[in-house]
């Protein structure tokens, strides 16, 4: 919505994963097709560097956005979303509907260490060049996913755009407030639906002391590392 809205008309995506970020020319490998705007689905620190330093030789500005969430959480989420077999080709999946949380939730916590410590990685590299902006916060209340789309905004585009693209900015991105697509019965995204019931994720957090204490004192040291302790 975003782009398309500023009249973007190309994009790329890197390694082929993820969402495409304009309509137009989407379906782009940013290796190959080094598109301005890009998506990257699986951040890292060398990632963004070497981002950086294309923008650098370029002499040109690196602006991007990326999200973080509790550690904790992630896992507790990716157990419930996996244990119900939402994506089967998925191999972070393989085995785990079979398991109850008592044992899935320690072996999702154990497949999820790296992507936990790119994450944080990239966090730590982030300023000033990426805003990171919490999951908590955009989900909490419509109230603080405008709040976080108008920081994203001004992050992004700052003064450069109208105030008449600004709002109709606002009133597009509201389409993706899981508070908001609940009421208007939107509850899927691409055919997935990412939300869990909160008594399964209450059961995956009970579960997650259960995960051995060296991999523990991992997630407890990210989370230290993304602001979350």
């Amino acid at each position: 919505h975003f782009f398309d809205i500023l009249g973007a008309t190309v994009s790329c995506q890197y390694n082929g994963h993820g969402d495409s970020v304009t309509f137009l020319n989407r379906e782009n490998e940013c290796t190959q097709f080094p598109a301005p705007i890009r998506f990257h689905n699986h951040i890292s620190k060398d990632a963004i560097l070497q981002m950086l330093k294309e923008a650098n030789d370029l002499k040109g500005d690196l602006r991007g956005v990326m999200i973080v969430r509790d550690p904790l959480e992630m896992v507790a989420s990716s157990y419930c979303y996996h244990h119900r077999g939402a994506e089967p080709t998925n191999a972070m999946e393989k085995g785990i509907p079979e398991m109850g949380p008592e044992e899935g939730v320690p072996e999702i916590a154990k497949r999820m260490l790296m992507i936990i410590k790119r994450m944080a990685e990239a966090y730590e590299v982030s300023a000033p060049h990426i805003l990171a902006v919490r999951y908590e916060d955009l989900t909490h209340s419509p109230e603080q996913f405008d709040a976080g789309v108008e920081k994203i905004m001004e992050f992004l585009v700052r003064d450069e755009i109208t105030e008449l693209q600004k709002a109709e900015i606002r009133r597009a991105v509201r389409v993706e407030d899981l508070h908001r697509s609940a009421v208007l019965g939107i509850s899927t995204h691409n055919g997935l639906n990412h939300t869990n019931d909160e008594a399964d994720m209450e059961a995956a957090r009970a579960a997650l002391s259960l995960t051995p204490a060296d991999l523990y004192a991992e997630y407890v040291k990210y989370r230290e590392v993304l602001g979350y302790s």
